[in-house]
């Protein structure tokens, strides 16, 4: 007998049904978890890709109040070309600004996740155990591509404090800036959010049921949140990659951010989620900024 026929008969009481059945979702939860490839526990940091190392570097330093890191021979893959690099750090994870090498455009070049338990080889045998394949790669990371192509680091948490890059002072700022606490949010372009989100799904479990529709789907990466959004399946590679990379802002007031991006000549962007902001940088990638 199910829950359903019980309380209809009178065997079980709507209270206890409702006790019940919360259980039962409780346990169909902590089933998916442990089922997950992975246990993802930080977005470790945001690695994009430019079309000007230094004037992007310089955007994003005048605009936020926060440690930088600069590596004059950066590698943002282990088999990229050497770059000048920088390093903004953003609460425990950080963002990468790397140089973007022909054919790439400027885009999403990898995103990092911190792993609980992170062991390469295990992983490894556990992805290739579900179907999924692993590139080789001269590194202690594993490196995986999703079905849209966007390329994931995964490894242990804490990339800033294993950080070997040269502290930079970057140019004298003009006015307030903002305080990033995080990068809360990321969002990826998808060509099949059906799809895409199994296979997301498939690595890190239960999906955020709150912020699925049909458009988009999303899952929590420790604190951060990880967001698929359709694009048309015609769209062309161009039009997948990087939607938007959302910053939580201590103390964050529209009005105060609107005024902070007028002084250095930001316009804010349409499309923005509501209580946020939303702006472009020199090669047009869009950053949010927002409380959380």
């Amino acid at each position: 007998m199910d829950l359903a026929q019980g309380a209809r008969k009178g065997l079980v009481s709507r209270r206890q049904a409702l006790v019940l059945l919360g259980a039962a979702a409780a346990v169909r939860g902590a089933d998916a978890a442990e089922q997950a490839i992975m246990q993802a526990v930080s977005l470790d940091h945001v690695n994009i890709r430019v079309s000007n190392v230094a004037r992007t570097a310089e955007f994003y330093m005048g605009l936020f109040d926060t440690p930088v890191l600069r590596n004059a021979a950066l590698r943002a893959q282990p088999t990229s070309p050497p770059s000048e690099g920088f390093f903004l750090r953003f609460g425990d994870g950080y963002l990468a600004i790397s140089q973007a090498f022909a054919p790439d455009r400027p885009d999403l070049d990898h995103y990092s996740i911190g792993l609980r338990d992170y062991e390469k080889t295990r992983l490894t045998a556990r992805l290739q155990d579900n179907g999924i394949a692993v590139p080789p790669r001269s590194s202690t990371d594993v490196w995986l591509a999703d079905l849209d192509g966007a390329l994931m680091q995964l490894r242990q948490p804490g990339g800033w404090a294993r950080q070997t890059a040269t502290p930079y002072q970057g140019p004298a700022r003009v006015g307030p800036a903002l305080s990033p606490l995080s990068m809360s949010r990321i969002g990826l372009r998808s060509a099949d959010v059906g799809r895409a989100g199994d296979f997301y799904g498939r690595l890190f479990g239960t999906e955020m049921t709150s912020a699925a529709s049909g458009r988009s789907r999303a899952f929590g990466l420790g604190d951060s949140v990880l967001e698929l959004i359709s694009v048309p399946a015609n769209s062309g590679s161009a039009k997948r990659g990087l939607d938007y990379i959302r910053v939580a802002v201590k103390d964050f007031s529209a009005e105060t951010a609107t005024r902070i991006l007028r002084e250095r000549g930001i316009k804010t962007d349409d499309g923005a989620a509501p209580g946020s902001l939303r702006i472009s940088d020199p090669d047009g990638l869009s950053v949010e900024l927002a409380a959380n």
